[in-house]
């Protein structure tokens, strides 16, 4: 049977070409991938916003219950902005919901984020992501409240205006991009977003700035693997080994 050490469900938003994909390359021999995807609210619009993204959240229950009757051994909520833009609180609730709809433990990509912050003791980080600049400050504020002595000393933004636009992206502009933003005082690289393609470059990056560089797809995966119990493969970046 597929999934044999386990299954692992993810949560997607409607435009996300990445996140099944990245998955499927992380993921260990006997390890499934099981996806459901967020249906857009009428009228809600396809540009990225905190607005549009927190409203197309009303469909993660509807998501989540619709994953019950796999048996999985985790659930994953795989979009980073998805739980940061509501907060702590917000993101905890998501967790909890999701848990009571899948009938498995949950994960969320912030959740997984700040657990992999934590675990490398990084306390001066950097952050990228392709979203639009009020999207990304609300990020840096969620990783400073939630990781203690946390502080973001650089963010860049790419700036682009639909997920689907951030789905085409071809990984070698994550490496390019990840030489633009200042890491000279920092002690890791965070790049945000589910959809944009990193896995591929995550150790090239490494190499060459030399820190440990986090991407979205990748600590989710971790996180989920920790759930499971199953060892990681290696090749996409420190985190995993």
């Amino acid at each position: 049977m597929y999934g044999w050490r386990g299954r692992i469900g993810v949560i997607v938003s409607p435009p996300n070409t990445v996140v099944e994909c990245e998955f499927a390359q992380m993921a260990p021999e006997g390890v499934s991938i099981h996806a459901a995807r967020l249906g857009r609210p009428e009228g809600a619009g396809a540009t990225l916003s905190e607005d549009v993204v927190l409203q197309t959240n009303a469909d993660l229950p509807r998501a989540a219950s619709s994953l019950a009757e796999l048996g999985l051994d985790v659930v994953v909520f795989a979009h980073t902005a998805g739980s940061m833009l509501g907060g702590i609180r917000y993101d905890e609730g998501l967790i909890s919901m999701m848990e009571e709809k899948a009938g498995c433990p949950s994960v969320t990509t912030a959740s997984a984020a700040v657990a992999a912050l934590k675990g490398a003791g990084v306390r001066r980080l950097a952050l990228l992501t392709p979203y639009p600049d009020e999207m990304t400050a609300k990020e840096a504020d969620f990783l400073q409240q939630a990781v203690p002595s946390l502080e973001v000393v650089s963010q860049r933004s790419l700036g682009i205006a639909t997920g689907l636009a951030i789905g085409d992206l071809m990984p070698q502009v994550a490496y390019r991009e990840a030489q633009n933003i200042d890491t000279s005082v920092a002690d890791a690289l965070f790049l945000s977003g589910t959809n944009w393609r990193t896995v591929e470059v995550i150790a090239a990056m490494e190499a060459d700035l030399g820190l440990p560089v986090f991407t979205a797809n990748q600590v989710t995966m971790w996180a989920a693997l920790g759930k499971l119990k199953v060892a990681a493969n290696s090749g996409f970046g420190s985190l995993l080994g």
